[in-house]
């Protein structure tokens, strides 16, 4: 759920004008996730966050990395650990989802 907090941050602040559109639309997808698992954990809305981020594009992009990393990490975990294939599938889709996150500050990384 931090993850959309610090993609609007980022999207706000960056030094980048490309940088700002992808963080936007990074936002957008994790608030979707967030939402997601508001249902499934019953929360009465998506805690807010406080999330640190960057005024330069690259420092962004470098936590974007990180995040995007722990995520698929979680969530491949999760698929395996799960007993049921419906979760599974949810899970094993996520970490599709992260990887494209993924590739996409790592290409502008390089």
């Amino acid at each position: 759920m931090s993850n959309a907090t610090f993609y609007s941050c980022a999207a706000g602040k960056t030094d980048d004008a490309e940088g700002s559109l992808l963080f936007k639309a990074l936002g957008k997808i994790e608030a979707e996730h967030a939402t997601i698992w508001r249902k499934i954990l019953r929360l009465p809305k998506t805690p807010v966050g406080n999330e640190t981020c960057y005024i330069e594009n690259v420092k962004n992009l470098n936590e974007s990395h990180e995040r995007e990393t722990r995520a698929i990490d979680f969530y491949k975990k999760a698929a395996e650990e799960s007993d049921h294939d419906r979760l599974k599938q949810i899970f094993k889709a996520l970490v599709d989802i992260e990887t494209d996150h993924l590739h996409l500050s790592e290409a502008r990384l390089k």
